[in-house]
């Protein structure tokens, strides 16, 4: 059941990429066989025009983008959320239950373990020395006569959080940029080993927050860029990841955008002249799909690096596509 359910979460969050997509090569191959089946010919006769042909596959293309914006909204954050924190449980309920007395244990990133002895399992120890290596370059040494491992998980979000609890030792620091040393004595230390949802800050990726959410948090950067009591590292790191957070909260909008545009393009790419007339619109459709997504991810590579501002790289090639598909629509002989 696990494993369906992880299968589940990973489909609906490939959606936004597939559905636009579908949507492209199902209107080609309607358009197809009602032209090779001659109704497309019938319809002329009828005197419909193209617009009125092109209303039914409309009125779809505004329901599946409205369907996948309520989606963007809430459910696939929600999903990519659950399926990252069913993976950590997964991987980690088995953290630390190879330890053994006597033997450096290296397998937690940036955490060195070594206990004299180990006992319940690998939950409890005795005379604990612990490593830990912080990306800013401080090291902590850590030594406890006894200690103790605590797994906590949180259902709603399945995402768990380890955490180390030491009795009678002592914390030694070292700072790489001063080549200072600092040590604390310490009765009791709780620190811990990995941080799980059962925080409202556990979410990091902007892809698994809601729109609310991740329209606040651009909001939040951007006010701290401009806040001249932010510390100039602060404001690089924050400039490094709000592009990020703007690419993806622009997609969001740009989804449904896109399967309107590609619905329009199908239809144009669709019909054939007659019954027996070639005309190889997939081929076609793929090569339009393959110059949208260079110039996509062209543009996404640029914003990230803060080039470009980050909607001119989502809607530019929207904008090109759909200027492109009009033309296309226009240039329909539908009187021949």
């Amino acid at each position: 059941m696990v494993v369906l359910e992880l299968v589940g979460h990973i489909a609906v969050s490939f959606l936004p990429m597939a559905i636009p997509l579908s949507a492209l090569f199902a209107t080609i191959y309607t358009m197809n066989k009602l032209s090779e089946d001659s109704e497309i010919v019938a319809m002329r006769s009828f005197g419909l025009k193209k617009t009125t042909l092109f209303l039914p596959l409309l009125f779809c293309g505004i329901f599946i983008a409205i369907s996948i914006f309520v989606l963007n909204r809430n459910l696939i954050p929600y999903s990519k959320t659950q399926f990252k924190n069913t993976i950590i449980q997964l991987t980690s309920s088995g953290v630390l239950s190879d330890v053994k007395a006597g033997q450096f244990y290296t397998e937690i990133p940036g955490i060195i373990l070594f206990a004299e002895k180990v006992e319940d399992g690998g939950v409890k120890f005795e005379d604990v020395f612990i490593r830990l290596i912080k990306s800013s370059g401080e090291e902590q040494a850590i030594f406890a006569k006894k200690g103790a491992l605590i797994k906590q998980i949180n259902d709603d979000l399945r995402a768990p959080m380890l955490r180390f609890f030491l009795e009678d030792g002592n914390i030694v620091k070292s700072f790489a940029d001063n080549n200072d040393v600092e040590k604390i004595l310490f009765k009791e230390y709780d620190f811990p080993v990995l941080k799980g949802g059962a925080l409202p800050g556990f979410v990091t990726k902007d892809s698994m927050r809601t729109n609310e959410e991740l329209s606040k948090v651009i909001k939040e950067r951007e006010a701290k860029l401009k806040d001249p009591k932010v510390s100039k590292p602060v404001k690089d790191g924050i400039r490094s990841r709000l592009p990020k957070s703007k690419l993806e909260y622009w997609s969001r909008i740009n989804t449904p955008a896109q399967v309107i545009l590609f619905i329009l393009l199908g239809f144009c790419l669709g019909i054939k002249k007659g019954r027996g007339a070639t005309k190889n619109s997939g081929a076609l459709a793929l090569i339009v799909i393959a110059s949208y997504y260079a110039l996509f991810f062209t543009g996404v590579s640029l914003a990230r690096k803060s080039q470009i501002p980050a909607a001119m790289a989502v809607f530019l090639p929207t904008i090109i596509a759909s200027l492109y598909s009009v033309r296309l629509f226009k240039k329909l002989d539908w009187m021949s």
